[in-house]
């Protein structure tokens, strides 16, 4: 939701109301550089305010107790647009790091003298930085921004964005885009430590019913580059130049809906110069759902490949770049890492899931507002074993999850998550043969603007 603001009116209620003047004159604060009027500046702003709480048990040792805690999210954005052809926007958020909320409390002892100032950890950070030109064939799209491809099974960066250039227009019903990524830049100015990503994506809509995409990622990394990526034994990134080609598609057709999206890699993981590593990993997600009227009935089913031989050259593990959250499950890959990963957010890498689920909208018979209801049963195991220390184990458990979402008034809304994990056995360690069941329980008040 967004809010179209005067200037005048703006640079009275945000700090941000200075830099919106100088937009709306088109000064840089040298003369020479000023730039000619091109029409009126329209500036609007949005903005958030999330508050949760939460119940997370997340470790399988045995008897181990479960963490509570509340946190906050805070989001302000301002866009600017002149004219038709250019606009800007900048996004702030909360947190610094991997992370977007502050621990309600967070602060020092001094704190509890003056109240609840927060921490370096609560400071607003850019979540988006970019500014847009619309050419009169193409466009060009530079800074902080939030991308993703396909139906976000390799790669999905809309938490905190990343710095990128990218270059798109449309023929008709196909829309073509290209995009240089810096994925990391460890020192400024020596590339020998960079990891760059390159992006070519086309997308097409044959008819009303069917659309469908194919990407292409080529990864870059340089001779001195330290950075870790999923394969579960966080191998080095050092010389990387791997691909990864996405294809998926969407089909609608009556009460049915398809979706399908296929990923393969080649190239190498890493070549320290004198070891390479090969890029073997592949991924494939389906899923069906049906329209009963006054609730909708999916089926799902995931596949990323895992590494079957830890001591040769290959990386067959699937390799992607993910957001820490949940995508089809609350606490497999989320709250708790799947076993033998390095991370919390590896996808599908050496998973299968087999999933059901059920959506409705209705209206909440003791507040009379819009509730929306979605819950799931999936059943996960590991595409190859792995040594828990105990045993060779694949069964990673059945986990079932609902989420309720109430429309409390235009612009906020309240939700609660919950999920129970029966572990399997590739749970196991030395230490704990017998794992405990996982679970999470959060709910959420967050209104929008």
């Amino acid at each position: 939701m967004k809010k179209t603001l005067s200037i005048a009116a703006l640079s009275t209620v945000l700090v941000f109301g200075m830099a919106a003047g100088a937009m709306a004159t088109h000064l840089s604060g040298d003369s020479s550089d000023t730039v000619a009027s091109a029409g009126t500046a329209k500036i609007t702003i949005d903005g958030a305010i999330r508050q949760r709480g939460a119940i997370n048990k997340a470790s399988v040792v045995k008897d181990s107790a479960a963490s509570s805690y509340y946190d906050g999210r805070i989001r302000l954005g301002i866009k600017a647009q002149v004219g038709s052809q250019a606009s800007a926007y900048i996004q702030m958020e909360t947190g610094q790091g991997d992370t977007h909320d502050y621990g309600w409390g967070n602060g020092s002892a001094a704190g509890l003298h003056m109240g609840g100032f927060k921490d370096t950890g609560s400071l607003l950070t850019p979540r988006q930085a970019w500014i847009n030109y619309n050419a009169s064939s193409f466009s060009v799209k530079v800074g902080h921004q939030l991308l993703a491809l396909g139906n976000k099974v390799f790669f999905d960066h809309t938490g905190h964005g990343d710095d990128a250039i990218m270059a798109y227009t449309a023929i008709g019903d196909t829309h073509l885009a290209g995009i240089l990524i810096k994925f990391d830049e460890q020192t400024k100015g020596d590339s020998t430590d960079d990891l760059d990503g390159y992006v070519a994506v086309a997308t097409h809509k044959f008819n009303d019913n069917l659309d469908g995409g194919i990407n292409w990622t080529y990864l870059k990394g340089g001779s001195s580059d330290p950075n870790a990526v999923s394969t579960g034994t966080a191998e080095l990134a050092q010389g990387m130049s791997m691909s990864n080609v996405g294809i998926n598609a969407n089909y609608r057709q009556d009460n049915l809906s398809f979706l399908a999206d296929t990923e393969f890699q080649f190239g190498d993981v890493s070549d320290t110069g004198t070891v390479t590593t090969k890029a073997k990993g592949w991924a494939v997600k389906l899923e069906a759902k049906m329209d009963l009227g006054t609730a909708k009935v999916g089926l799902l089913y995931g596949y990323g490949s895992g590494d079957d031989n830890a001591t040769d050259n290959n990386n067959d593990n699937f390799i992607n770049f993910l957001n820490n959250t949940n995508y089809d499950t609350i606490l497999i890959g989320y709250r708790a890492a799947v076993p033998g990963q390095a991370s919390k957010h590896t996808g599908l890498a050496n998973l299968s899931e087999y999933q059901i689920n059920v959506s409705t909208k209705t209206t909440c018979p003791i507040t009379g507002k819009p509730l929306s209801i979605f819950a799931s049963a999936t059943y996960a195991q590991l595409n190859e074993e792995i040594n828990t220390g105990a045993t060779m184990e694949d069964k990673v458990g059945t986990e079932f999850d609902a989420i309720a979402k109430w429309s409390l008034a235009p612009g906020l809304f309240y939700k609660i998550e919950a999920g129970y994990l029966f572990t399997g056995n590739a749970w196991k360690t030395a230490a704990t043969s017998d794992p405990d069941n996982l679970y999470f329980l959060r709910h959420r008040l967050e209104f929008r603007f």
